[in-house]
């Protein structure tokens, strides 16, 4: 019973894990990637409503309860366009989205050239429903390093913060690393506040994937209205906490304060006292600077095609992407060179047969005298090939149909250079994606 019960545990951990934290090739939690490959199957084209998406998701790939929230956030990160209130979390509080009956969403256009330009190549997994889905998106960047909030979750043992970066930055460094670019960039992570870790320490980051990052609030000083506004604080900072430490100047009547916020956090501080009010503005600016400085524990936690847990860095996450996209785009080309390749011999067998076939139809022999007529007047002792041109054409386009192979033969020899030189080819790709 002891070794049952360990055995369970460890199991149920491994799988806690897996739903909590991203695959490591791809940068996405389970229900974020059904949620944009349900997306991508019902919404690419056309807005339709996020209950629809929801219900997809759920029916088809992620049997756990519905997915609106991780819509909700997938839109506020720019991955799904959205239509309608997704809400907000700028301001004192943060607000709700509205329910899914409400919103409508689609897949952004950038998210279809980022992860699903060569989902067909992506090998398929069976879901908990018996369906099947990729087992991971071939995208170009970790999905869990771009957007605009970090990636967080809480798994068995193990907790993960991941920072998110522009696009840009993270190709800059990515380019670094494949030796492209000589000078070393140090992509510094998006926040709204003002990241004022040392390069060391960003470096660290990048290197390791585990580092306390610092950064300050930021604020705008008017001292002619003795009048502050503040436009962030650290994160994992709540408001109310920012606000305990300015108790005394509330309750006394000095200071004063209105949540303007809308697209952006925009909380005004006012002396309202009118005795010595450049005294207490000037008091209360030293204060709240420093009660808005504070630093950012990122702790890059994914897991990996064996679903074990591992901390890797940024460096490795988009070098083992990378590869990944790669290896996709090798079984492009391969797949494409071999297609042409069929059609090319399709063309050179519909020449050898075509005056014997043309002859045969104008007699209206049947299929097999005119399959024995082939194999007597040419060289061709198989005729399974034959057939399956017959099959697939119909007879007047078999007759018609221009069998000029030059062109096919410069295409296929483009891609079996293109295949030669695939890091050229990769780095246009990644150079203009915008």
């Amino acid at each position: 019973m002891d070794q049952t019960l360990r055995r369970l545990y460890k199991e149920y951990g491994e799988y806690s894990n897996y739903r909590n934290f991203p695959l490591d090739v791809d940068g996405l939690k389970p229900v974020e990637r059904r949620v944009l490959l349900s997306a991508y199957k019902i919404a690419r084209a056309k807005y339709v409503k996020s209950r629809q998406v929801d219900s997809y998701t759920t029916g088809h790939y992620h049997p756990h309860g519905e997915c609106y929230g991780t819509i909700v956030q997938l839109v506020r990160q720019g991955f799904l366009v959205g239509q309608g209130n997704f809400g907000s979390n700028v301001g004192v509080e943060s607000i709700g989205a509205a329910a899914p009956r409400y919103t409508e969403c689609k897949i952004d256009p950038r998210t279809l050239e980022l992860a699903f330009k060569y989902i067909k190549y992506s090998p398929v997994i069976p879901t908990e429903l018996g369906d099947k889905e990729p087992a991971f998106l071939p995208t170009m960047i970790p999905i869990c390093l771009l957007g605009s909030e970090y990636t967080q979750g809480i798994g068995f043992g193990y907790k993960t913060y991941i920072p998110c970066y522009s696009f840009e930055s993270l190709r800059a460094r990515l380019m670094w690393l494949l030796g492209y670019r000589k000078t070393e960039p140090v992509p510094v992570p998006i926040s709204d506040c003002t990241v004022t870790a040392s390069p060391n320490d960003l470096k660290e980051l990048l290197t390791t994937g585990k580092k306390k990052i610092e950064v300050e609030g930021i604020i705008e000083e008017n001292p002619k209205l003795n009048k502050v506004i503040l436009k962030s604080w650290p994160p994992g900072k709540r408001f109310q906490s920012i606000l305990n430490k300015f108790q005394t100047e509330l309750d006394a009547g000095m200071i004063g304060f209105t949540d303007l916020s809308s697209i952006e956090t925009e909380i005004v501080f006012q002396v309202l006292r009118e005795r010595n009010r450049d005294k207490i503005y000037k008091e209360f600016i030293k204060k709240l600077k420093e009660t808005i400085k504070g630093g950012i524990s990122f702790e890059i936690t994914v897991v990996g095609a064996d679903n074990k847990v591992i901390v890797k860095s940024v460096d490795n996450l988009l070098l083992d992407t990378y590869n990944m996209f790669s290896t996709m785009n090798e079984k492009m080309l391969h797949d494409e060179i071999k297609r042409i390749s069929n059609v090319i011999e399709e063309y050179n067998l519909l020449d050898i047969v075509r005056p014997t076939l043309a002859s045969c139809i104008g007699r209206g022999l049947d299929i097999e005298t005119t399959m024995t007529e082939i194999k007597r007047e040419t060289t061709i002792s198989d005729d399974s090939g034959v057939r399956e041109l017959i099959d697939k054409y119909k007879i007047k386009k078999l007759l018609t149909l221009d069998t000029d192979s030059d062109e096919l033969n410069i295409q296929r020899e483009e891609l079996t250079k293109t295949l030669a030189n695939i890091d050229t080819f990769l780095t246009e790709q990644y150079s203009k994606f915008k």
